[in-house]
């Protein structure tokens, strides 16, 4: 699988081993699971790590617009939601391979202008062995390289790439349950209530594969699920999540994670910054 096609540089970080079209709108996805990871390592029961799913559907949005739609790699991708669901019962094992995933893809709600894809809905059932496990979805927009620019610059934010990794050091921590110590996104400074505040590694070789002009979602989530793992306390497992990104998180301004938990196995989340909201969503756990 061509890097391009899922916008990273690191092959490593290619999740993705092959695309098979099966109608307009169908295909057919074949991906493959590491036995480890960087960041997303499996548990001792060998259990993949749910991000993964994440991880799978964003670069499966990125690769079908690509080789379905010809999305040019001029454009740039603003990906709007992303969730999913886990069935703990059919998932696969990493215990002695790698895992071979094969996700079905409906591409919905297209969105056609002068002939160019502009926007889709993609929905997705995850199987392995034959036995499917889980289930996502997920918004990409595709906009010109020339209005993205002037989208951004609406934030008033210029990025001076280097003062950013010098304001953004990441203070001292501990590891978190779901995470190993240089993993973790939050600082140990104290909140009030239920309030985290988010540290941003620039350097980090996963969520920062490629410099980025703002906090990419795949963070955010993982920042989302340390602090619910942290408040909770209890070895719970994700199992279910939707991420709504209603702006971009900037990487310079402080940011904070509020939680509430709205029952026994969900919790919303609520990104804030200078007052306003970039980011919202749900995660769901089971024991």
């Amino acid at each position: 699988m061509n890097r391009a096609l899922v916008h990273r540089d690191s092959i490593a970080e290619v999740l993705l081993t092959d695309l098979i079209r099966l109608g307009e709108t169908q295909l057919l996805v074949a991906a493959q699971w590491p036995r480890s990871h960087r960041v997303y390592r499996p548990d001792h029961e060998g259990r993949h790590d749910p991000m993964l799913i994440l991880e799978s559907i964003r670069q499966t949005g990125l690769a079908v617009s690509h080789f379905a739609f010809d999305v040019g790699f001029d454009q740039q991708s603003v990906m709007r939601d992303v969730s999913f669901v886990l069935d703990q019962r059919c998932e696969p094992r990493a215990l002695r391979s790698a895992t071979n995933i094969a996700i079905t893809v409906d591409c919905r709600d297209l969105i056609m202008r002068t002939g160019r894809l502009r926007g889709m809905t993609i929905e997705l059932s995850f199987a392995a062995d034959g036995l499917p496990f889980a289930t996502g979805r997920g918004t990409v927009r595709w906009i010109s390289a020339q209005s993205y620019a002037a989208l951004r610059a609406r934030s008033g934010i210029r990025l001076n790439w280097e003062e950013l990794r010098w304001r953004n050091a990441i203070p001292a921590r501990r590891a978190s349950s779901v995470r190993a110590a240089e993993d973790v996104l939050l600082s140990p400074e104290t909140r009030p209530g239920s309030r985290r505040r988010l540290v941003v590694p620039l350097d980090h070789p996963v969520y920062f594969d490629h410099p980025l002009d703002h906090a990419p979602g795949m963070l955010i989530i993982d920042a989302a699920w340390q602090a619910v793992t942290e408040q909770r306390g209890d070895g719970a497992r994700l199992i279910g999540c939707m991420l709504d990104c209603s702006a971009f998180t900037e990487l310079g301004p402080e940011t904070d994670i509020v939680l509430r938990r709205i029952s026994s196995d969900t919790t919303e989340f609520v990104v804030q910054q200078r007052g306003r909201d970039t980011a919202s969503g749900f995660l769901r756990t089971a024991p």
